[in-house]
């Protein structure tokens, strides 16, 4: 075996020491140098490399295992925009990303155009190709999709590129390189844009969008929301002469959020007259997303031998050897070492299938191994590896067991598998039910014990159960108050006994009248009052009452004839008869006249009392006072004598009932001499301290009484000395 086959075989080993560390997902490693990652992981049979380059972050390259994830690929080379440890699942962010501030690349940004690039990592070296065509197996993946996958010219586009140059090939890349990433079929390179949900989808895997609400569910093994499925870079060339190739990948429009490119190992080669390649799929046909991965006892793996075009039209066979840790006939179906192409026949498969043996054995692998001759006239051995993984144990979330207090109370339980092979494509069957789904509906009316059981595509299933008890439940009930009849302005307690149901208890009242069991109401006219009781199972019952109200209102006004005579009028609403109490303790103090009309002897203020009742006997009680002011009356004498006898010294007017009191004194020319407003002040006939002559003089008098209009009094007054 020459240098080449033996890169191959140690890349095998290193993956699969590195496997029994971990399977549960994708896994990457910074360790190796750009040029360990070349020489001792990329390169297969038919190829040398020689002066190998890296430009980009050190976080963006290094190595995979993906054995155990869905990637498609079992172990190789990542580049990523960002940071190749954001690759590794689950897939629980939307948008996970590292930002390496660096630059792009001219030729990814005319890939990208018009988008530009950024943050790219490149590996660059020169091969030589042992015979006439150079190929390599790949997948692009990026947390870019779908939320960023746009039409719109500038908008974000991540994506790579293989650039070849050498003898025989031309393209609008720098050195007259071209690229061969493209998607299979077209000329068009592999992008965002190009390649996705949308565009060539046969293509795209849909690894869900890290919220748990895309198109399809999270995946538990890669981050990324989308990847391509496993594709090949193959172009023409001239075997033993140098070429040269780019390896890049760029953030498109900005700097953020990764995507990366996984390259299979041992999968860059130039070998000579045949060509294998392998898919696999689990039981029920289910077809796998690592096409190099297989399941103990479920599972089956195609190898498909290609001998190209040329010398179809004879007939030949193609011996291979088997190695690895499986044992042929035993771990798998027993296979022969050798496949046969009938004359015109380019393709011929060999079927492998894994047979259980009932053992934990780790994974195990199965190496096909076929010497061929190189078109360059040398001699070169391919090899095709592949895994047999233990069906991964498993188990299942349910909900706890749960108690429903409620009769009308529905309960949603939901059983989350986990482990066994293709988790996302499970069978749930739930006991007494046809339900297939992982999440069922139930509403017991008795405690109930439910079971459900799991199995994934290759027969692997498990069995969880939940108890459900059901409390009992006593009908809400409630007794309120009977109709009834008040009189206006009385009160009603209004008073609720709830029984049953499920406290605590909320009472709405219409009209809205409290929050609380009972309320104390007077409604002034006919009222229905509603009374609603809602309990904790949000259960109802309602019950009403009437209050009949016979309507009584007392109410009076009075006004005066005289000042101690008072006419009152009846204003009450609703009476047929009437008693009056006018509060002064006169023989005819009360009364039961409608309106009566009351003298009071004395004046003062009195509490009149008026008791209106209606028809049906319904009596209304008011009090309001009455103020009784004294009869108006004047007079003013005709003489006076000032001679300070104390007898008749003074002047003025008499009277009672009088509000308002203005006396003026003149001489017979119209002088005013003397004047007051006080009743009770007189003239004492002098005239700015001056004693006047004994005489006629005229005297003038303006008055209100408390209900009458002004009275006027002019008359002559005799001063007698």
């Amino acid at each position: 075996m020459n240098t080449i086959s033996s890169k191959i075989n140690f890349v095998l080993i290193s993956f699969l020491i590195f496997s029994n560390y971990s399977i549960a997902q994708l896994t990457t490693s910074t360790a190796m140098t750009p040029t360990q990652m070349v020489q001792n992981v990329l390169l297969g049979s038919g190829i040398t490399a020689t002066n190998i380059t890296y430009s980009g972050a050190a976080l963006s390259r290094g190595t995979f295992n993906g054995a155990a994830s869905n990637i498609g690929l079992a172990s190789g080379v990542i580049m990523s925009s960002g940071d190749i440890a954001n690759a590794c699942g689950p897939n629980n962010q939307s948008g996970i990303s590292t930002s390496n501030s660096l630059l792009g690349d001219a030729d990814l940004d005319i890939i990208m155009s018009p988008t530009l690039s950024y943050d790219a990592a490149v590996i660059e070296f020169d091969f030589v190709p042992t015979s006439d065509t150079v190929k390599f197996r790949y997948v692009f993946g990026s947390d870019e999709y779908m939320e960023f996958v746009s039409s719109i010219p500038g908008g974000i586009n991540d994506g790579f590129g293989f650039f070849i140059s050498g003898p025989g090939i031309t393209g609008p890349f720098a050195n007259n390189a071209k690229n061969i990433a493209l998607v299979p079929g077209t000329s068009l390179p592999v992008t965002m844009f190009n390649l996705n949900l949308n565009n060539n989808s046969a293509y795209y895997f849909d690894n869900g969008d890290g919220f748990g609400s895309g198109t399809a569910p999270n995946g538990l093994t890669v981050q990324y929301d989308g990847f391509t499925k496993p594709l090949t870079a193959i172009t023409q060339v001239q075997c033993g002469q140098t070429y040269h190739i780019k390896l890049a990948i760029a953030d498109g429009g900005d700097g953020i959020i990764d995507s990366g490119v996984f390259l299979e190992a041992g999968s860059f080669a130039s070998t000579g007259n045949v060509f294998m390649s392998s898919s696999t799929s689990f039981g029920g046909n289910v077809n796998s997303n690592n096409d190099t991965m297989m399941y103990e006892g479920c599972g089956s793996a195609s190898i498909l031998f290609d001998r190209g075009i040329n010398n179809l039209a004879v007939a030949d066979t193609f011996y291979y050897s088997l190695s690895g840790t499986a044992t042929n006939g035993l771990d798998f179906s027993m296979i022969g070492d050798s496949v046969y192409f009938a004359p015109g026949q380019a393709t011929a498969n060999v079927i492998v299938n894994s047979l259980p043996d009932v053992l934990v054995e780790g994974t195990e692998t199965v190496t096909f191994s076929v010497y061929v001759a190189s078109p360059c006239n040398g001699n070169d051995t391919i090899s095709l590896t592949l895994y047999i993984l233990d069906s991964p144990p498993m188990t299942i979330s349910l909900n706890n067991d749960t108690t429903l207090g409620c009769p009308t109370n529905s309960l949603a339980l939901s059983a989350v598998g986990h482990g066994g092979v293709g988790i996302g494509n499970c069978n749930y069957v739930w006991a007494n039910t046809t339900s297939t789904s992982n999440t069922i509906n139930v509403n017991p009316t008795v405690t109930t014990t439910y079971y459900v059981t799991i199995s994934d595509t290759c027969g692997n299933s498990a069995t969880d159960s939940v108890k459900v008890t059901v409390v009992p439940y006593t009908p809400l009930q409630l007794s309120f108050n009977n109709d009834t009849i008040i009189c206006g302005g009385n009160e009603v307690l209004l008073n609720s006994d709830v029984t049953g149901g499920r406290p605590a208890y909320i009472y709405s009242w219409s009209p809205n009248v409290t929050l609380s069991d009972s309320v104390t109401v007077a409604p002034a006219y006919p009222t229905t009052y509603m009374l609603t009781i809602t309990d904790a199972c949000n259960h109802t019952v309602s019950d009403s009452m009437h209050i009949t109200v016979y309507p009584i209102h007392a109410d009076f006004s009075h006004t005066f004839s005289t000042n101690q005579t008072v006419q009152f009028i009846n204003e009450s609403i609703g009476a047929v008869s009437y008693f009056w109490n006018f509060g002064d303790g006169s023989q005819d103090s009360t009364s039961t006249e409608t309106n009566p009309i009351h003298f009071y002897p004395n004046d003062g203020s009195y509490l009149v009392t008026l008791i209106s009742t209606n028809i049906e006997g319904c009596a209304d009680t008011i009090i309001l006072p009455v103020v009784v002011l004294p009869d108006f009356y004047f007079y003013y004498p005709n003489a006076f004598t000032p001679n300070n006898n104390e007898n008749n010294d003074v002047y003025r007017g008499y009277g009672s009932g009088i509000k308002t009191y203005h006396m003026s004194i003149f001489d017979r020319w119209g002088e005013k001499l003397f004047e007051t407003t006080d009743i009770n002040t007189g003239w004492d006939g002098t005239y700015k301290g001056v004693k006047l002559s004994e005489g006629i003089y005229i005297c003038k008098f303006e008055l209100t009484g408390f209900h009458f209009e002004e009275k006027y009094y002019i008359g002559h007054v005799n001063l007698i000395r």
